[in-house]
C-alpha cells in the first residue's frame, strides 16, 4: 500500500520527550507524550540529534540524516540517535537503512527499546516484509507492558496481518485496542481507519 493511504502517527524519542510525525513528515502537535528515552550523554552529540530532529520535521531529510550521522559519530552505539535515524530514512521512503538503522538500534538497547521496534514493523509493513512486521511487534506486545506503546504494536501488527490476508487476526487485535486501550484518544482515527481495511480484507476473502 502507499504512504498517501495511511496516517500513522510514529513515537519519535528526543532523550525524554516524544514528538509524533505523520507519514508526510509533518509534525503533529495535538500528540505530544512522554515516554522514557535513552540519554544522549554528549552535549554536542545531543544538539546535532535536537538539530537533526528540527530538520526532519521540516521535510530536509538529507540534512537532517547528516546531522543525525554527526551525532552517531561521538556516540556511535546511542539507540535514540539509531533510531532517529530510522525515522528520517522511513519519511524519505528508504525502507532498507530505515530498517537497518531500527534493527540496530534494538539490538543496542538489549531489545528493551520498543519504540525502535514498534516503528521497525510499520517499516516492514511499508516494504511489504509482512511476516517480519508480525514477529517484531509481536515480541513487543509479549515483552512490553509499556500502555504508551502496545496499542501502536497492536496496530502496526494487524496493518501486516491485513497485508498477509489474514483477516482474523487483525480483527483480533483491533479487538484488542478497543478493549485494553479505550481511553487512548490518539488512537480513534486510527481504529476507524483500521476497521474500514479490516472490512476491505474480509470482503476480498469472500
Amino acid at each position: 500500500m502507499k504512504r498517501s493511504q495511511l496516517l500513522i502517527y510514529i513515537l519519535q524519542v528526543i532523550t525524554f520527550t516524544s514528538c509524533n510525525f505523520s507519514k508526510d513528515g509533518q509534525i503533529d502537535e495535538n500528540r505530544h507524550m512522554t515516554l522514557p528515552g535513552i540519554e544522549i550523554k554528549d552535549t554536542v552529540a545531543l544538539s546535532l540529534n535536537q538539530n537533526g530532529i528540527e530538520l526532519t520535521k521540516k521535510g530536509d531529510y538529507k540534512a537532517g540524516r547528516l546531522s543525525f550521522l554527526k551525532a552517531l559519530e561521538i556516540e556511535p552505539e546511542n539507540p535514540t540517535i539509531l533510531s532517529n535515524l530510522g525515522l528520517n530514512r522511513y519519511l524519505d521512503e528508504d525502507y532498507l537503512n530505515a530498517m537497518d538503522y531500527y534493527q540496530r538500534s534494538y539490538k543496542q538497547s538489549d531489545s528493551t527499546y520498543h519504540i525502535a521496534a514498534v516503528n521497525l514493523g510499520l517499516t516492514y509493513y511499508y516494504a511489504e516484509q509482512f511476516k517480519n512486521g508480525v514477529e517484531i511487534t509481536s515480541y513487543v506486545i509479549e515483552n512490553s507492558m509499556d500502555k504508551s506503546i502496545l496499542p501502536t504494536a497492536y496496530l502496526h501488527r494487524a496493518l501486516n496481518f491485513i497485508g498477509m490476508k489474514n483477516c482474523a487476526q487483525a480483527e483480533s487485535d483491533l479487538n484488542s485496542i478497543k478493549r485494553d486501550y479505550p481511553k487512548n484518544d490518539r488512537m480513534d482515527y486510527h481504529i476507524e481507519d483500521l476497521t474500514k481495511k479490516i472490512k476491505d480484507c474480509l470482503q476480498q476473502g469472500l
